[in-house]
Formats: structure tokens, C-alpha cells, sequence
């Protein structure tokens, strides 16, 4: 038996090195990876407020004061849609969302509150829904972002400004 438990000790002492130098080896490779990870995210990845080149500048129309601006942005009007209830992916439980339409006074016209392509482009996206996402912090957010996205395509890029949740229940 001694010699039994003296084999055993003698073999973990001699796995212990391996794993020290193994440990001095991942210290080398993730500074090195981090490096070339921030290198690449910092220099390759595109950027939003990329400079254009002179040539592509394009000139404001000065004509137009900031008050003009700020009117035409209050100008608007709202569509209250009928409300979706919706029955969430695994089918136990229920949402019910009221959602109502910012668009341009100038618009207002053109936009029906009954538009079928609206109500299927919002349901495709409701219907594919799980409780897990409805009860994260930033749900909302990306709800809405998702919805007014879908109705700039059905309705046109310039037929909507935002999109309001009225109502928000999940039963």
C-alpha cells in the first residue's frame, strides 16, 4: 500500500511542471492575440463618421434657417395602428402592443392605418418573439428600432419618423 501512494505522489509531482509551462505559454499568446484583435477592430473595421474626401462634400442649402428646420421636425402627425396581440413563441402567454405611427404632416395623406403590408411586416416579427428577449432591459429599445424599420420599408424611407409603443402587455 505505501508503495501504491508513493507512485501516485510521484506522478502529480511530475505533472506539475507541465502545467507551469503551459501557463507561461498562454501568457505569451493572449497578450499577443488581445493585440492583434484591438490592432484590427481599431484599423479595419469601417466607420460611421468616416472623413470623405473634398470632392464628395456636398454643400448646404443656407436658405433655410434653424427655425425653419425645427418646424418642419414638429410638423407631424400620429397614426394610432389597431393593437397586435400577439401569443409569444412557445405559445403560453400573450402580448399585447399598441403602436402608434410619428410621420410627416406632408405624408399624412398616403399612410393608412389599415395597411395589411404594415400589420404582416410587424406580426413576421411579433410572432417570432420568446419571453427571454421581452424580459431583457433594452427589449424596448430594439422593439421599436425593429418596427420603425419594417414600416420605413413598407411605407418608404421618408413616409416615418418614429414609432411609439402605447401599449405594452404580456399576459
Amino acid at each position: 500500500m505505501a508503495k501504491k501512494k508513493q507512485n501516485k505522489s510521484n506522478k502529480a509531482d511530475t505533472a506539475a511542471p507541465k502545467k507551469k509551462r503551459m501557463g507561461g505559454l498562454g501568457k505569451i499568446i493572449l497578450p499577443v492575440t488581445l493585440a492583434i484583435t484591438s490592432f484590427c477592430t481599431v484599423y479595419f473595421l469601417p466607420r460611421d463618421n468616416a472623413t470623405t474626401p473634398r470632392s464628395e462634400i456636398k454643400t448646404h442649402d443656407t436658405s433655410q434657417t434653424h427655425e425653419d428646420l425645427a418646424l418642419q421636425k414638429l410638423e407631424t402627425s400620429f397614426v394610432t395602428l389597431e393593437p397586435f396581440t400577439v401569443s409569444i413563441k412557445g405559445r403560453s402567454r400573450i402580448l399585447r402592443l399598441g403602436i402608434t405611427l410619428e410621420i410627416p404632416k406632408t405624408k399624412l395623406p398616403a399612410i393608412d392605418a389599415d395597411n395589411p403590408k404594415l400589420r404582416d411586416a410587424f406580426m413576421g416579427y411579433l410572432s417570432v418573439l420568446d419571453m427571454k428577449q421581452i424580459e431583457e432591459a433594452a427589449f424596448i429599445v430594439g422593439l421599436r428600432a425593429q418596427l420603425t424599420r419594417r414600416a420605413k420599408f413598407v411605407l418608404g424611407e421618408n413616409s416615418i419618423q418614429n414609432i411609439l409603443i402605447t401599449d405594452f402587455m404580456v399576459r
